[in-house]
C-alpha cells in the first residue's frame, strides 16, 4: 500500500514539475532582460529525480 502511494505521489510530482519547468522556460524565452535560470534548472532536475522514483516504485 505504501509503495502504491509513493508511486502516485512521485508520478504526480514529476508531471507537475515538468509542466512547471515548461512554463518557466516560456517565461525565460519571452524575457528581454537578463534572467537567472535557477528555478528552471532546479525544477527540471527534480522532475527527472521524481521520474526515477516513479520507475523505482512501479
Amino acid at each position: 500500500m505504501l509503495t502504491t502511494v509513493a508511486l502516485f505521489l512521485s508520478f504526480i510530482m514529476a508531471v507537475y514539475l515538468f509542466a512547471y519547468s515548461y512554463v518557466q522556460a516560456l517565461k525565460i524565452c519571452e524575457s528581454t532582460v537578463p534572467v537567472r535560470g535557477l528555478t528552471f534548472i532546479f525544477s527540471v532536475v527534480m522532475a527527472f529525480v521524481f521520474s526515477g522514483f516513479t520507475y523505482v516504485f512501479s
